[in-house]
């Protein structure tokens, strides 16, 4: 995916879930993702769990919107 479609879609959207091809799924959002140089860095709970972690943006294969009701 190109950076500037993914940095867009986060701004319009203020929510995204992403799927990587490794089929892992990370929820970004605004406040706690960072997008620049090819790279995602974002933080949060998943499941529980604080991560934090970093991948190329060339990994995300698509996006959904998630929202919670």
């Amino acid at each position: 995916m190109k950076q500037d479609k993914l940095e867009d879609a986060l701004a319009n959207a203020g929510e995204l879930m992403v799927v990587l091809e490794s089929d892992r799924e990370y929820d970004l959002h605004p406040h706690d993702t960072e997008i620049e140089d090819g790279y995602v860095h974002t933080e949060g709970l998943k499941h529980g769990d604080y991560l934090e972690v970093t991948f190329p943006v060339e990994r995300v294969e698509h996006y959904y919107l998630h929202r919670e009701a």
